[in-house]
């Protein structure tokens, strides 16, 4: 192959996006495949590739193909280099003053909250790096964090995405002692929610902070999370530290 010759299939891969994007209500795949001029059968395998890289959402009642978040996801990691360059850094010198715990970057999507990058007790000193690696709603002190400080149309839209009587209600039994527990988020600037999460075979204490924008803004939060079993002496040196790591990467904004 000449050392200037275009991968053809890279390059259908990309017409398909484009076109897709350009769709409000999005493409029936004969549409996808009347635009990029192959046969429906061969256009199935784009698709099917497209949207297991979430680079293409399916939705039903007609049949239609819409842009994915993965998209989003990479506009935000690129607006954002900044950020993450610097709280990866504060994140290894964060893990190295208490290597029993586990720290983590968060940012959100709304209504989505990702972990963008941790460093875990099991991998001593390692930034993994994440890639749509999603929270879950109600029980992670991130997302709720996210949740107490969101726009009431996020809110709104959370509540709908997320719904409480099926994602919500078996950890927080009522709406008002969640709003109760959002409130007490809002004051104190700190998401610790008071039960133990099961995970890892066992139970996990985890807290999140807020990382606001110059302006004001909830851009980001560090979570920190240990298993329950450990001394709870080290719970306040968790706080501390994430409260620290948060403030050092708002100072470098």
């Amino acid at each position: 192959m000449p050392g200037n010759a275009h991968i053809q299939t890279l390059q259908r891969g990309v017409r398909i996006l484009y076109a897709v994007a350009g769709v409000e209500d999005g493409l029936t795949p004969n549409q996808i495949a009347s635009v990029i001029q192959v046969k429906p059968a061969t256009v199935y395998k784009f698709i099917r590739t497209l949207e297991a890289e979430h680079l293409l959402v399916r939705r039903k009642s007609p049949l239609r193909y819409v842009l994915g978040h993965a998209i989003t996801e990479l506009k935000t990691l690129d607006d954002q280099r900044h950020l993450l360059t610097v709280a990866g850094k504060v994140l290894i010198r964060t893990y190295a003053k208490m290597p029993d715990a586990n720290f983590a970057l968060i940012e959100h999507e709304p209504p989505y909250t990702y972990q963008r990058f941790c460093v875990e007790s099991q991998r001593p000193g390692v930034l993994v790096r994440r890639r749509e690696f999603q929270q879950a709603p109600y029980t992670k002190a991130s997302s709720l964090l996210f949740l107490a400080y969101s726009h009431p149309d996020e809110v709104e839209n959370y509540f709908r995405t997320f719904p409480f009587e099926i994602h919500g209600k078996p950890s927080w039994k009522s709406m008002p002692r969640l709003n109760e527990f959002l409130a007490g988020v809002r004051r104190t600037g700190l998401s610790l929610p008071d039960f133990p999460e099961s995970a890892f075979g066992g139970s996990i204490y985890r807290l999140a902070v807020p990382i606001f924008s110059r302006g004001g803004e909830v851009i980001a939060a560090i979570g920190g999370y240990q298993m329950t079993d450990e001394p709870v002496r080290t719970r306040k040196m968790l706080l501390r530290l994430c409260r620290e790591a948060a403030q050092e990467i708002m100072n470098s904004l």
